[in-house]
Formats: structure tokens, sequence, C-alpha cells
């Protein structure tokens, strides 16, 4: 039987999203991500010319004129900056020309799927403790966090789209990953559609809902209870670098990371150049911060230094008041989405958008540029079906 190299490429490519804990170490980590985007790179060009978006192009430029000027003025090694470029470049254009080959729709539903069948997974996992992290579920993923932004788009969609059983497998799955991001991610589905002044009633009714359901974690699931408590009483390490011997690990790469790109910021108002947080971090930083003795004695006091933990302290420590701007304009431009009932799924990739600034800084994981770009050409299709219609 002939394979259809679009099926292969429609299937692959989405599965990649869903790869982060497929690899190996030798020398440096060998992902299968790697093997996938590579392997179909040459299928594209057998099947189409590879095609550059412009904007995105001049974003890239921005980030190299930015870092070179950056790094030649701080003194920071280019490879810092060349390194996250290309790996943006690879990725980023790779999924561009992959979701330009298909409707979005067909995209939507093979992805939403594969969240479904990731979900049932992670149920057999938990309850036979396979791949177990602490008690908390997380699929074939390598965090909890991961999976649950992974699949939260999945999720919103299964619910606007009254697909109730779908919804309720993947919501479960988020609880069950007892992950702070993951009910966040839960009030998010619920609260971000009543954002709206028209909403406005209906929002403050859900309000003690939203509360109840935040007294009931923070009282009845302890992690839960220790981060809340962790993170509000190390919120002045913000400004003085000095932890508490009791801080948690999660509050205290959380907590050190703001404290990094607050000391970044204020000595470099317009950033240090896309790439320079980790050295930042570890090179300029690091000895004014106090890490709690345990967190010493295992060598995790520059953990999450290359993420920064969270997209935007890694944008406002890397851009300056630059990226604090564009990150207000994107996510302003984003949520226009929710004005148009039939951008169902670019809304809960908006909420995707939301966790991400929240947490996990890396540029350029497969997930990040194939909701990007799905989001961008659901909203050019939905702009050409609603010219059409209009003529």
């Amino acid at each position: 039987m002939k394979i259809s190299i679009k099926n292969y490429l429609l299937y692959s490519s989405v599965f990649a999203i869903f790869t982060e804990a497929f690899f190996f170490n030798f020398i440096i980590d060998w992902k299968l991500l790697y093997l996938i985007i590579l392997v179909n790179y040459f299928l594209l060009f057998r099947i189409k010319k590879i095609a550059l978006n412009k904007y995105f192009t001049l974003l890239l430029v921005f980030f190299f004129a930015h870092g070179l000027l950056a790094f030649t003025f701080i003194r920071i090694p280019y490879n810092y900056m060349l390194s996250q470029i290309i790996g943006i470049s690879i990725v980023g254009t790779y999924y561009y020309n992959f979701i330009s080959l298909y409707k979005t729709i067909d995209i939507i539903k093979v992805y939403a799927k594969m969240c479904a069948y990731v979900a049932l997974i992670g149920y057999v996992f938990y309850f036979f403790g396979i791949n177990y992290v602490d008690g908390r579920l997380n699929s074939i993923f390598k965090e909890p966090a991961h999976y649950v932004i992974v699949v939260i788009p999945a999720c919103y969609y299964y619910l606007k789209t009254k697909k109730y059983l779908n919804f309720t497998i993947i919501f479960g799955t988020l609880l069950l990953s007892n992950s702070s991001l993951g009910y966040i991610g839960c009030g998010l589905l619920f609260l971000v559609p009543n954002l709206t002044l028209r909403r406005m009633g209906y929002f403050v009714a859900l309000m003690p809902f939203i509360g109840l359901a935040f007294y009931f974690a923070y009282n009845e699931l302890p992690f839960f209870k220790m981060r809340v408590d962790d993170t509000y009483n190390s919120l002045n390490v913000v400004n003085t670098g000095k932890f508490e011997e009791h801080t948690n690990l999660s509050s205290y790469v959380l907590i050190s990371n703001l404290y990094i790109a607050k000391r970044n910021i204020t000595e470099h108002p317009l950033g240090s150049g896309i790439g320079s947080h980790h050295y930042m971090h570890t090179q300029r930083y690091l000895k004014e911060v106090r890490p709690p003795e345990y967190i010493r004695d295992q060598q995790k006091q520059e953990d999450n230094s290359f993420d920064a933990n969270s997209l935007f302290t890694r944008v406002f420590s890397e851009f300056g008041f630059i990226g604090l701007l564009l990150v207000l304009y994107a996510m302003y431009l984003a949520s226009k989405c929710y004005t148009h009932q039939e951008l169902l799924f670019s809304q809960g990739v908006f909420i995707y958008f939301l966790l991400k600034l929240f947490r996990d800084g890396h540029y350029f994981p497969p997930e990040f540029f194939f909701f990007i770009w799905l989001f961008y050409f659901c909203q050019k299709e939905f702009v050409l079906t609603s010219d059409a219609h209009e003529k």
C-alpha cells in the first residue's frame, strides 16, 4: 500500500509535539523531534517550495540585530544568541510550511484525537505507577506541567464543540496532574471566555465557584498549599535574593529567575539579547542569590536558568521593556479571537499562550510554533471566509 507523503507529514508532525520524553544523551540530547523534523524537511522539499513568512523573517532579523548590539556591549559569547536563533528558525519555518499544506480543521482534528489518546495513556500510567512523578499524572511527558500545557487547547476545543466525553477524559487528567499550572489552566478554561463587558455578569456569578475551588485546593491539597504559601512568603526575595531555608524548589526556581530578570533589567533596560538569561544568571547575578542549603547541596541553584522558568520572565530579561511591549501587544491582538465564535480552537490556543507566559520559557519546543502557526492560519482562513461571504 502506497503511503501518502501528506498523510505521513500530518500525523508525524502532530505527533512530534508529544515527544519531549523520547530522547537519549550522547554528548548532547538527541531527541526524536530532531529526527522527525529532519526527515520531514526532505519530504517537504519534494512536494513544495519552502517559504518564509515575512513577519517571522522580520522578527528573526530583530532578534539578530538586537542580540548583536547587546552581546557586543555586555560582552556575552555570541553562541548563546546564535543557538536560539538557529533553533527558532528551523522549528518555526518547518511548522509554518507544514501547516500551510492543510486546512486547519484537518490538523485540529488529528491533534485533538491524539490528545485524547495521550490522556488515556496517562490514566493507565497513573494507576499502574508507570512514568510516575511524585504521585502526579504526566502521561508520556517528562513533567506534569509540560503535559498540561500541550493538551489544554484540545480540552477547551472539546468543551466548546460539546464533545463532553473527550473533554471529561482530558479534564480529569489535568486534575490528576496535581500541577499548579494544571489548576490554573482549568480555571482559565471557564474564566477567560467570560472576560467581556457583555458577560461580566456571568463572570461575577462564576467567582464564588472559582473561590471555592481555590479554597478547596488550598486546604485539601498539601502540595498546592505549600506552593502558594512559599511563593507568597518568598515574593520579597525578588528584591533581596535571600531565601528562607524551608523554601521549596518550585518556588525557588520561580522567584530566583524573577530576581535575576529584575537585576538584569535594572542594569540593561532594553534587555541583554536573546539567549542571554542563562549567561546573566550563572555568570553575573547568581553570586548575589542565597539559596536554601538543601538546594545548594543538591546543586540545583541553577535550575531552569536556560528558560527562566517562564516565557514572560525570559522575554522581559532578554528584551527589556521592548519585550514587555511586544508581549502585551501580541496578547492584545490574539485576544480578539474571543470576538468570533467560529475561532474556537484559537481561543484554546490563547489559553496556552497565557500558561506559556507563566511557565516554560523555551523558545522552540515543537508545540510552541505548532500552536502559533495554527493560530495564524485559523485567523487567515476566517478572514478569507468572512470576505467571501460579504461578496
